[in-house]
């Protein structure tokens, strides 16, 4: 077996409950596996493998167990997310994007809980925060907000939705971002969602009109990505920055995946053509670079694994982290990915041009790959300019998600 193992994580408390998602996740896997081609022709995933995902736990994640959720923390969640897009990327980013959105509505308090989780925690969720053609209006109790809003990941699955909108004063003046969160039912879904990679996460525009949010389901947008939670769990305290972690987790599954399916080919024999190597795994150039690629993906789970182990335990100490601290999981999240996009290239350089055809499957792994990489949380670039700004003690930071 060639696919590299998950690193543990210390003080580990839930190593059961990691445990028990990992084997309900390797339990289906044939069915991601069956219905990922089928997902990706038709622009979201089937409901057979939404059902997949449901049974096995995995859309109560983020649920608090409160109200029958597991709660897992955000190093249980890398690893079950990663395992997840060794079968299927695309419903590894659904879960991912899943467990980010329940994290949000857990920290808007009981009345929202009982809510979104009254009738049970198996709900799916999906969210967008930044609106298109928004208008607001105040109104007894609450805001009426109409827009549209796009890239809602897992949209045909969510039971629920976080959306991006104003804070209005009594003259109907914006005067803060806010997000709320409202039934997925409220909103329809615009088929919009047609890229070269990721197709199968549904990732549509939903479209709201003269919909109705009470004031309980609305919350400033600094206090949520700050972590000011109104719940008592420390889980929900993590900054929402820190959830770009989980964006992550399917890049290390995919990078995974196109290990194993390039030794599958080395071991199988495959000649490096137009050389004297009548089989890769004879040839030094090709050893390096298999060293080379498994390597980078051992050094991302590092990153990742560092970061998630620390927000979770400064969430339970009771404690806020610094800037330094915040951008650096900003920045472990996108070196991670750096590291993840690097080893598939590599990969693909051992498995020859062949493997591009689009008759292979490795190939769907390195487009979704090459989508999920350029989400906004896992820019590279940004999140340079981020930790270096905190490094040299700059407190003025050019995303709020931090």
């Amino acid at each position: 077996m060639h696919a590299p193992r998950l690193a543990p994580t210390l003080n580990d408390s839930t190593d059961s409950t990691r445990a028990a998602l990992l084997d309900a996740v390797r339990a289906i896997a044939p069915v991601l596996r069956d219905n990922a081609d089928r997902a990706e022709c038709e622009s979201r995933l089937t409901a057979e493998a939404a059902e997949a995902l449901r049974a096995a736990g995995l859309f109560r994640l983020g649920v608090p167990r409160a109200v029958g959720g597991a709660e897992a923390d955000l190093a249980t969640c890398i690893a079950v997310v990663s395992e997840v897009a060794v079968a299927c990327p695309s419903s590894a980013w659904v879960v991912a994007l899943s467990y980010g959105i329940q994290h949000i509505a857990a920290s808007f308090g009981d009345t929202v809980r009982r809510e979104v989780w009254g009738d049970g925690p198996d709900v799916a969720m999906c969210g967008s925060f930044t609106g298109l053609g928004l208008t607001a209006t105040r109104t007894e109790g609450g805001q009426i907000v109409s827009g549209r809003w796009a890239s809602s990941s897992g949209c045909y699955q969510a039971g629920w939705s976080a959306i991006g909108m104003p804070i209005l004063d009594e003259n109907d003046v914006p005067i803060d971002q806010a997000l709320a969160i409202v039934p997925r039912d409220s909103l329809s879904i615009e088929d919009t969602w047609d890229m070269v990679g990721m197709r199968g996460t549904g990732s549509h525009t939903l479209v709201g009109e003269r919909v109705f949010v009470p004031d309980h389901r609305i919350r400033r947008f600094a206090d949520v990505a700050d972590g000011a939670s109104r719940a008592g769990e420390p889980l929900y305290r993590i900054p929402t920055g820190a959830l770009s972690l989980a964006l992550a987790a399917p890049l290390h599954g995919i990078a995974r995946a196109v290990f194993a399916q390039t030794m599958e080919l080395v071991d199988g024999g495959k000649p490096l053509a137009m050389s004297i190597y009548t089989r890769l795994a004879d040839s030094p150039s090709v050893q390096a670079t298999l060293a080379d690629a498994m390597n980078l993906i051992d050094s991302a789970w590092l990153h990742m694994s560092r970061s998630a182990a620390f927000v979770g335990a400064a969430a339970a100490a009771g404690q806020q982290p610094d800037m330094v601290e915040r951008t650096r999981v900003r920045m472990d999240a996108a070196y991670a990915c750096r590291c993840l996009s690097d080893a598939v290239q590599l990969l693909l350089t051992v498995s020859g041009a062949s493997s591009l055809s689009r008759a292979k499957v490795i190939q769907r792994y390195w487009r979704d790959l090459e989508t999920a990489a350029r989400h906004p949380a896992l820019n590279g670039g940004l999140s340079r300019e981020m930790y270096g700004r905190a490094l040299v003690g700059s407190q003025d930071q050019v995303s709020p998600l931090v």
